[in-house]
């Protein structure tokens, strides 16, 4: 397989979407890590996941409960939950939005 090669462009791109700044000597380590990174990656490309199902978890396991038949103490009720709360909608708090730009 061809191993990717990236432009100190595209280094110096990446850089600015994570909002840092880099020295030339840091462009050259990154771009070095960032390809070798990359190649790592696309040897996944090779494995065989024709009859793989997609998934949305690594586990298969979901709402994972007491199975041994003891009450659950640490387990509050939504009204116990929500008996202080000023702003709430259905069963959720209700916050207002915090968004900072950096400039």
């Amino acid at each position: 397989m061809k191993k990717k090669s990236l432009t100190n462009e595209e280094i110096v791109h990446l850089a600015r979407l994570a909002d840092l700044s880099l020295t030339n000597e840091e462009i050259k380590k990154y771009k070095t890590q960032l390809e070798e990174t990359i190649s790592y990656i696309e040897n996944l490309n090779e494995l065989e996941t024709k009859n793989v199902n997609p998934t949305s978890h690594t586990t298969s396991l979901t709402n994972i409960y007491f199975s041994d038949g003891e009450k659950n103490e640490r387990l509050l009720d939504q009204s116990v939950i929500f008996q202080n709360a000023k702003n709430k909608e259905k069963n959720y708090f209700k916050v207002k939005s915090e968004v900072i730009k950096k400039s």
